[in-house]
């Protein structure tokens, strides 16, 4: 029994030590700063992924006053679900004088975000 709390002690403190919550990385916050770079998020009120994405997407956006962010409601614009070919929510668009850029599905941190944004 001795050994089994031994192990359950060195895993916790293992655990401690490698499962703190990520670093914050830093934004460019000129990052667009001469281009027209816009970021496009698709989400429902009902998504359980976009409502936990919200509060670092309504974080990420304060990070770059260069970039228009844009929030689309998939079941209130229909019109741009179906010009952009919207199956999965969340989903966030990254585009560039109007030319999609790329896409990712999923929740995404904010860190996440950072990087969707600058790479």
């Amino acid at each position: 029994m001795r050994k089994l709390y031994t192990i359950f002690f060195i895993l916790t403190l293992f655990c401690l030590d490698s499962c703190s919550p990520e670093q914050d990385i830093p934004a460019n916050q000129n990052y667009g700063k001469d281009e027209h770079i816009k970021i496009m998020k698709f989400y429902a009120d009902w998504c359980g992924p976009c409502q936990a994405m919200k509060p670092e997407y309504e974080k990420v956006k304060k990070l770059y006053p260069y970039i228009q962010f844009e929030e689309i409601n998939f079941d209130k614009d229909k019109e741009k679900v179906t010009k952009y070919s919207i199956n999965s929510i969340p989903l966030t668009i990254k585009s560039k004088d109007g030319s999609e850029l790329k896409r990712k599905v999923g929740y995404m941190s904010r860190n996440d975000l950072i990087q969707f944004i600058e790479n």
